[in-house]
Order: structure tokens, then sequence, then C-alpha cells
């Protein structure tokens, strides 16, 4: 087994050998290909490539339709939990009457209180599982309306083709970014403008 290994290494070895040759000995005849381009969605002129960029924080903290999209789903997350806990309340209530009364209950009472008590425990639980799956596709699918709202805000406040990308930082996503690129001020503007009209 050890010569089979050793015959191994020595076969990639050689091949090894022979692609470095080859490609330290092979003529560079390739000429250097400049991208054109075309095309509604890039820039118009560019030396290097363009990019913008907007701080998600700014937009969340200052774009109005964000705020009241976080308004309604606060609000309704607060309705979800008035629920739940208005029903574990009256579960507890009917738990400690049941606690008071159990000294005059029979064995059988008893049994049939304790299975209602068990149905009604997990009807709250699936109540909690459903209501709580209804809020977080509700806020997913908000949350998905107001990013595009954003995307498509930025394909008009690019419509001079000034940027190859628009790039939404978010906090330790990127180390550096020069300030020079940033338009967070100037599309909350025009955010706020566009969507604020549009009601």
């Amino acid at each position: 087994m050890n010569k089979g290994l050793l015959a191994l290494n020595i076969v990639l070895l050689i091949g090894v050998a022979i692609l470095f040759f080859l490609f330290f000995n092979m003529k560079n005849d390739t000429t250097s290909v400049k991208p054109i381009r075309t095309g509604p969605d890039t820039a118009s002129q560019w030396q290097h490539t363009p990019v913008a960029y907007f701080d998600m924080d700014s937009i969340e903290a200052n774009f109005v339709l964000w705020k009241q999209v976080q308004a309604e789903v606060v609000k309704r997350e607060a309705g979800i939990n008035d629920t739940i806990n208005q029903m574990k309340m009256g579960f507890q209530n009917y738990y400690q009457k049941l606690q008071s009364q159990s000294a005059n209950l029979s064995p059988r009472q008893k049994d049939s209180l304790g299975n209602e008590l068990a149905q009604m425990d997990a009807q709250i639980k699936n109540t909690t599982t459903e209501l709580n799956q209804k809020y977080q596709t509700y806020f997913m699918s908000r949350q998905q309306e107001i990013v595009s709202k954003i995307k498509s805000y930025c394909k008009e406040f690019n419509k001079d083709k000034k940027y190859s990308y628009i790039i939404a930082r978010e906090p330790g996503l990127f180390y550096y970014t020069d300030t020079a690129y940033n338009v967070t001020s100037d599309l909350l503007k025009g955010l706020n403008a566009f969507y604020g009209k549009k009601k």
C-alpha cells in the first residue's frame, strides 16, 4: 500500500511540474478586453465602477413609510401579546377556582376537569403558535414591501445612470466606506418625497 501511495505521489508531482512548466513558458497572445457597457442598468460613462451606498440604519430611523410600518407591526404584536395574556390569565383564574373547589370534587370529576384543563392549555399553545406564525408572515411581507419600495426608488434615484451599484450599508458588513459615495441623505429625502406624494 505504501508503494502505491509513493507511486501516486510521484505521478502527481510530475504532473504538477509539467503544468508549471507549460504555464510559465506559454506565450501570452491574449489581448486585454475592455468591457463595453450597454443597456439600461449601467452607468453611462466610467473610469471605475461607480458605487454609492446608503446607511440602512438611517433609512429605518427616518423613512416615514418605514416608521409607519414599524408602528403597525408593534401595534399588531401588542395585540397578539394581549390576546395570549388574556387567554393565559383566564386559564389561571379557572385553574385557581378549581383548586379551591378540589376538596368537594369526586375523583371522576377531578379527572374530567384535568382533561378540560389539558385541552384549554393545548388550545392556548396552538393559538399562540398560530398567532405568532401569522405575525411573522405579516412582518416579513411588510418588510419585503418596504425593501421593494426602496429598490424601486433606487432605480428612479439612479435614472441618470450615475452609479452602477447602490448598496445598503449595514453595521459590520463594510469595514471602510468613503463618505463621498454616501447618498443616504439624498436617497432619504427622495424616498420621503416620492412615497409621501403617492398617498
